[in-house]
């Protein structure tokens, strides 16, 4: 197939390139969404991991037509780190309102940690854990 005829565009370039590189490894996901009036849309969403680094390829099809998006891997870096920012909020906040309940209840959360640790054989020897 002569260069001629392949096509140019980035996202047709990137995606050749990643599913010929035997290196990358691949993930794939096609959602269909509707709306309360009908209007479907499909998403294909390809993930490649190359070197350590996430690189997302999108297309979005609906009536008016379709998208096509390369996500390069510093955007996609930035994506897990706020992902993983968000989800280390949301656990604290878990825990601490675990801890309020259990004061609220009357329970000390350091005895019931000893307890626990010393049930399961997880004591603490001699300085920190």
């Amino acid at each position: 197939m002569s260069s001629d005829t392949l096509p140019t565009d980035q996202f047709s370039r990137r995606l050749r390139e990643l599913t010929s590189n035997p290196g990358a490894v691949r993930a794939s996901s096609t959602i269909s969404t509707a709306d309360f009036y009908g209007n479907a849309e499909s998403w294909i969403v390809d993930t490649f991991r190359v070197d350590g680094k996430d690189e997302t390829l999108i297309q979005r099809i609906n009536a008016a037509g379709a998208v096509r998006i390369v996500i390069p891997p510093e955007v996609m870096a930035a994506i897990i780190r706020q992902r993983d920012r968000a989800t280390k909020v949301i656990r604290r906040r878990g825990a601490r309102q675990a801890l309020e309940t259990k004061r609220e209840r009357g329970i000390d959360p350091a005895a019931s940690l000893r307890e626990h640790r010393a049930r399961s054989g997880r004591a603490k020897k001699g300085g920190r854990a």
